[in-house]
């Protein structure tokens, strides 16, 4: 007992021990994370007539960086207040200056007030009217105090208007700084900036303007360089955005509280959507933000209501194939496709295309397809998981012990989820697992009978649903399920005795491998031993049915005879056609049609043109779609 006691203080010790060092960890990085934009508001918050440049990419986070801070600036430097200007498509110097003045003062109209009582120029140009008056006059009479406490900046300009030389910006720049002693923060992509130049000195070579020439060189001679050590006092790069990526991704996904209800799950999507980012979107944080926004629609209208706790490892394998379908989709909409996408679940791809062209909106069919679509992908997920459990026990390594626990986690998954999977747990590898876990359970004398006795019910639902389900395919697994026990003989012999006493006949379910030649005359009397009604559902439910059953009716009768014992031959004689006549009103099939086609009077007219069905009696087709009454 003593030394029980000594192994659990100690593992006990190593258990806090780890946790202050995870904790520490991710308080580090948190620092880290802010450690920039700290640095960065200190800087513009402790200096004067200071130009700082923040360059990077388009979409790499530039503004988003400015924006955390602004809000650091706010919380710990109230005394400075900032002034932002977009020059995206900005036309000129005017209107960039009347923006500084309204969002340093508030109202237009009272700068003009205040400067008429102190300037004659300039009420005389209040007198002419307020858009008769110069923007640069009334900037020119603001003063240093004016400008105190206030840092001005300039994002986009390799975004502005080609009638908005560089010059002038820069001369913007250079009067803030160095006349009002204002700070300035510049936000650009240089690598455009050189792009702009570089078409700029194309055209400057092919005019012969000598004027224009002169402009385009004044303009665009490599601006950024020629300036940055007269302007510029501090640059920084934004090279690698993942930590902002995680940052909005985390963001997001907090706000999706419905959905993310525990932090495991958060911490496994976060890191999904991460690695998709990193490896699609180009650090472009302007798709990511899109992209969060149509997971978010996909979240609530399809995935939310398919997670659960116990089948959470399934579940994150599903999404990530989702998210995937999701990113592509997403780029390839806001930008332009290079090249044909070819995904291994490209039908999550067409739908999450059609939703997009659709103004966000997915229609009912895409909705119903993709939730068929997961369920699909998780049951098959669920058995996977059960053939691995399979194959490390049976061919590998495990033991009873490693095997009897990841059988309980599997069997930990709720009622109403595992009957969704349990008809594709059907397998003979599926059956040999429970039934060894169920010899486990029942020899091990440290587990109480209660304990044994939830589990066995578990167990005893699973094997009673797989024979309802398997059933009506009369499968040889059914043969196994009895053999399982005895006791579900006597279950199977109550299913029977329940569907002889409510259907005579047997349901039909169309299955293409099984019956590829079952419209052949010579299995066509099979059909009658199937509801009439099961076989229309077919018509209308399965998707191969009907296509088969055209294709195979549409072909012409073949003249030479056909050996009653060749089953496998897809086609039919003369002979056979004229026996196929005498039964249109007696066979199954072909009554299960005759109104299944007449209850769909524009698919029939559809179908007529669409696949030219002739009223010549040239095959069976065209017999039953005009058959008269």
């Amino acid at each position: 007992m003593y030394i029980i006691a000594v192994l659990y203080y100690i593992s006990s010790v190593i258990i806090l021990f780890c946790s202050f060092v995870v904790e520490k960890c991710k308080k580090e990085k948190v620092v880290n994370e802010n450690y920039k934009v700290a640095k960065i508001s200190k800087y513009l918050t402790t200096k004067e007539k200071q130009c700082l440049a923040i360059l990077g990419a388009w979409g790499v986070g530039k503004t988003y960086f400015w924006k955390q801070v602004e809000k650091e600036n706010t919380l710990k430097f109230s005394n400075k207040k900032i002034i932002y200007i977009d020059l995206f498509g900005k036309e000129n110097y005017k209107q960039i200056l009347e923006e500084i003045i309204l969002k340093l003062h508030g109202n237009y109209n009272k700068i003009i007030n205040i400067f008429a009582q102190i300037t004659f120029r300039i009420a005389k140009f209040k007198s002419a009217g307020i858009a008769d008056i110069n923007p640069g006059t009334i900037f020119s009479c603001l003063k240093k105090n004016d400008f105190k406490n206030i840092i001005v900046c300039f994002d986009n300009i390799e975004r502005r208007s080609d009638n908005l030389p560089l010059k002038e910006i820069l001369g913007l720049i250079n009067l803030l700084k160095e006349d009002k002693e204002c700070s300035v923060v510049l936000i650009l992509n240089k690598n455009e900036l050189n792009k702009q130049e570089d078409n700029a000195k194309n055209n400057m070579q092919t005019s012969s303007n000598d004027k224009t020439q002169h402009d385009a060189k004044q303009n665009n001679n490599d601006w950024y360089q020629e300036y940055k050590e007269k302007v510029i006092d501090y640059e920084m790069l934004l090279e690698n955005n993942d930590e902002i990526a995680k940052a909005l991704i985390e963001e997001a996904f907090m706000q999706d509280e419905k959905f993310i209800q525990d932090d495991d799950l958060k911490s496994n999507l976060v890191d999904i959507v991460l690695k998709h980012y990193k490896a699609i979107c180009n650090d472009n944080l302007r798709l990511l933000l899109k992209i969060l926004e149509h997971i978010k629609y996909f979240n609530e209208r399809c995935f939310q209501s398919h997670y659960d706790k116990t089948i959470k490892e399934e579940f994150i394998i599903v999404i990530h194939k989702h998210y995937l379908a999701i990113f592509n989709a997403v780029k390839d909409f806001y930008i332009q496709q290079k090249e044909k996408r070819n995904l291994s679940d490209m039908y999550i791809y067409d739908i999450v295309t059609r939703y997009l062209n659709n103004f966000f909106i997915i229609n009912d069919n895409d909705e119903k397809e993709l939730n068929d679509i997961i369920i699909r992908q998780l049951s098959s997920e669920l058995f996977s998981t059960f053939e691995k459990t399979y194959t490390t026990y049976f061919d590998e390594g495990d033991s009873d012990a490693d095997f009897k626990n990841k059988i309980e986690n599997i069997l930990q998954i709720r009622d109403n989820k595992l009957e969704v999977f349990e008809k594709d747990l059907n397998s003979e590898k599926f059956l040999k697992t429970i039934y060894w876990f169920k010899q486990i359970i029942k020899s091990d004398q440290e587990v109480s009978e209660e304990y044994k006795k939830g589990y066995f019910e578990k167990i005893d639902k699973i094997i009673q649903i797989l024979i309802k389900e398997q059933y009506p395919y009369y499968s040889k697994r059914i043969k196994l399920l009895i053999a399982f026990s005895k006791q579900y003989k006597k279950f199977y012999s109550k299913i029977t005795k329940k569907h002889n006493n409510e259907d005579k006949l047997k349901i039909f379910k169309y299955n293409i491998e099984e019956y590829s030649h079952i419209f052949h005359f010579v299995n066509i009397d099979k059909f009658n031993q199937y509801e009439i009604k099961s076989i229309k559902d077919a018509f209308y439910n399965d998707k191969y049915f009907l296509k088969n059953f055209i294709y195979f009716f549409r072909l012409v009768p073949k003249k030479n005879p056909i050996s009653k014992d060749d089953h496998n031959l897809n086609g039919y004689t003369d002979a056979d056609s004229k026996e196929y006549e005498k039964i249109f009103k007696k066979n199954n099939l072909f009554l299960a049609f005759i109104e299944y086609i007449n209850e769909n009077k524009y698919k029939k007219q559809m179908l007529i043109k669409d696949r030219k069905v002739n009223n010549d009696n040239s095959n069976i087709l065209s017999k039953l779609f005009y058959l008269q009454d």
